[in-house]
């Protein structure tokens, strides 16, 4: 198995090199990880891309149709906050998910062909083709132009684009579904199929909604929903357009605007529910009594 393993890296990362040769720059990052974080001491590595004015610039205009479909200008914006990073990476750590790296808006080919040839938790034969796939897609589409926060459970890579916590944490909830897996490989590849993808992706939304429900703030629950319900509507359309892929936009959008009805119906609760709490535990306050004279 170590020969094999060799020999998958030998032959894999003379492809990244070339990928990086042909979009004209190495890989330059900002590594912060690995860092440890939680009671546990779950290791999670972190790395910047470079910031990169012009093709951030490229990146945000891209990205203008999923802000449309959100109506966030923070998705896929280039621009992530240490806040995003940290949500994501509080998730990891409060479900024990080791040894995840954690991409933030870089584009880093050659780490990634590494880890593929590196990450033993993922049968060979997965990663040697299915895993190859997933990592060419990422060399010859870079995130860090084309944008769309995702997770590459064959290098174990969480890769974030857009400044939005609950994007971020749903693709840490993927890792975690993954890692809870005995056979990762073949969970991870069976998603590719019509319509399964998206039993994976409802898991994982519902885990961020628990996650949030039970640590985060009523503004952070309801802007859970309001993001996630549409991004599930989305990818419902998109599957659903399998059938007719003409109307492949259509149903996209159609699926995002019901998201939105149903994730801002259901963040209104939230925040109705909030209120009214607050309301109970509010004592009352009187005004001062009149003393009526006696007879």
């Amino acid at each position: 198995m170590r020969i094999a393993s060799l020999a998958l890296r030998i032959l894999l990362c003379p492809a990244a090199f070339l990928v990086a040769e042909a979009y004209g720059a190495k890989p330059i990052t900002i590594a912060e990880g690995p860092v440890s974080l939680g009671a546990s001491g779950v290791a999670i590595n972190i790395e910047h891309g470079e910031p990169n004015k012009v093709l951030d610039g490229v990146g945000w205009m891209i990205g203008v149709p999923s802000k449309l479909m959100l109506l966030d200008s923070r998705a896929d914006n280039h621009q992530i906050s240490p806040e995003t990073v940290e949500e994501a990476c509080d998730f990891l750590a409060s479900h024990e998910v080791d040894g995840v790296m954690v991409r933030v808006n870089q584009y880093d080919p050659l780490g990634e062909w590494k880890r593929l040839a590196q990450n033993d938790r993922v049968g060979l034969g997965w990663r040697a083709t299915v895993g190859a796939v997933y990592t060419l897609g990422y060399s010859v589409l870079p995130g860090r132009l084309f944008g769309g926060d995702w997770y590459n459970p064959f290098t174990d890579t969480v890769n974030i684009y857009s400044d939005v916590p609950a994007l971020a944490m749903e693709q840490a909830a993927q890792a975690h579904d993954v890692h809870q897996k005995s056979h990762p490989g073949f969970y991870s590849a069976v998603r590719l199929l019509p319509f399964i993808g998206i039993v994976h992706e409802a898991r994982a939304k519902q885990a961020v909604f628990n996650f949030v429900d039970k640590n985060g703030t009523t503004d952070e629950q309801a802007e859970a929903r309001r993001v996630l319900a549409p991004q599930m509507g989305r990818e419902l359309g998109g599957q659903a357009a399998i059938f007719i892929p003409q109307v492949d936009a259509i149903m996209s959008v159609g699926g995002a605007a019901v998201g939105h009805v149903v994730g801002r119906y259901q963040a209104h609760q939230i925040e109705t529910d909030a209120y009214e709490r607050e309301r109970e535990e509010v004592p009352p306050v009187y005004g001062p009594q009149l003393i009526q004279p006696r007879d």
